[in-house]
């Protein structure tokens, strides 16, 4: 695991009072061919060069598909994945409840890829699909408080993204910051996530005027939008 953003531990529900620390998000009152989408990014703080094959999110009420976008924070972003879906629920046992106290079924998403994130690159990602509840078109993202959260909260800075959808493109130009704090809820959150993957050293760099001296025929082989929780 290179992220751990996992779901909190912690702090969760309506029992928890002002200290709540589970949050769900999406975007409302668009259509299915202009809407908006719920985001977040990870940063490879390393010094190695990370080989990531799966991304783990997690979504709250109905989700009958799912559907990861992503790239390089400030580059072109690009549908990546579709995510294999399962029930889940937290540590606990327990399900999400919403603010009425319901029990409301929770569901892990798998997002298979294929990404290089370099040393200090920063990766964005968003969560689109299908399957919530009327008024909004995507699943609902589970987010947390880190603070709260009790669990290993990597690289979280209290701040998510957003994202269009329009005719089934995402508008790189769009994406933007935002914080639910007085925003949607009473504290910040973060969306959750794992990222998994290999480690591997970057490649060997030359100083500076340094010469490479090879035997002679040697060659060089070079390799928003209304926010909604519940």
């Amino acid at each position: 695991m290179l992220i751990d953003r996992g779901l909190p531990t912690d702090n969760l529900n309506n029992g928890a009072g002002a200290n709540r620390s589970n949050v769900a998000w999406a975007f409302g009152g668009y259509t299915p061919s202009d809407y908006w989408v719920a985001g977040d990014s990870f940063q490879n703080t390393s010094t190695e060069t990370w080989v990531i094959n799966s991304i783990r999110l997690w979504t709250v009420g109905n989700t009958d598909t799912a559907t990861l976008w992503g790239g390089l924070a400030g580059g072109t972003l690009g549908s990546i994945s579709s995510g294999v879906i399962s029930d889940v629920t937290y540590a606990s046992g327990d399900n999400y409840q919403g603010p009425s106290g319901s029990s409301i079924q929770m569901h892990q998403v798998d997002f298979a890829v294929n990404i290089v994130l370099s040393a200090g690159q920063t990766y964005d990602f968003f969560l689109d699909g299908t399957g919530s509840s009327t008024g909004v078109v995507v699943p609902f993202a589970h987010a947390s408080n880190a603070a709260l959260s009790g669990s290993p909260q990597d690289g979280a800075n209290d701040t998510m993204l957003y994202a269009e959808i329009l005719n089934g493109v995402l508008d790189s130009g769009s994406v933007g910051t935002w914080t639910s704090l007085g925003d949607g809820w009473d504290k910040a959150s973060d969306l959750n996530v794992q990222v998994f993957g290999a480690a591997v050293p970057e490649p060997a760099t030359f100083a500076a005027g340094a010469l490479l001296l090879l035997p002679l025929g040697a060659t060089i082989l070079r390799r928003m939008k209304t926010q909604k929780n519940i």
